[in-house]
């Protein structure tokens, strides 16, 4: 769950330290692949979550955000944000990709959101950016796409090989 998460998000490079505290009481920096349990659950990123998936985490991060004294307004912003996803239009969209985008653009804004907290750059997570959302629906097609192409290029070379066997 939410230990696994953290350790495995400790480790963003194969040779990363991570610091942790010993029995003694001090801290000592140790390989974070020595942290890591191999059997624990991988950590799915928050745009790979389905629907379901998103609405059992949502609650869990606010207990969290709570539990670690987040200052209401960012707890409620939160909500808000979660809430407008929710009832957004594409939210329950026959097009798939649709529904996607805004797991996508959830994800995106939340990381975007948490690296200006405190700058000048900050902003609210409430109101949603439709043109945002578009863009990532446009990223998930483009990606949809490209793996149809490379799918459709790889059955054409296997073809054009079995023929020329075939034919020689």
């Amino acid at each position: 769950g939410l230990e696994d998460a953290k350790v495995s998000n400790l480790i963003a490079e194969p040779d990363a330290l991570v610091m942790l505290p010993s029995a003694d009481g001090l801290h000592s920096w140790i390989p974070a692949t020595a942290v890591k349990n191999p059997k624990a659950a991988p950590v799915v990123k928050d745009e790979h979550l389905s629907w379901e998936e998103f609405n059992e985490a949502a609650p869990c991060m606010l207990a969290m955000m709570r539990l670690h004294d987040w200052p209401e307004d960012r707890v409620a912003m939160h909500v808000q944000f979660w809430n407008a996803l929710q009832s957004h239009r594409w939210r329950h969209a026959p097009d798939f990709l649709k529904q996607r985008a805004l797991l996508l653009y959830q994800s995106q804004q939340r990381h975007r959101w948490h690296l200006t907290i405190g700058s000048a750059q900050s902003w609210s997570l409430e109101e949603l950016n439709q043109d945002l959302i578009f863009e990532a629906r446009e990223e998930l097609f483009n990606k949809k796409r490209e793996k149809e192409t490379s799918s459709v290029i790889q059955v054409c070379i296997v073809s054009f090989l079995l023929i020329c066997n075939y034919t020689h």
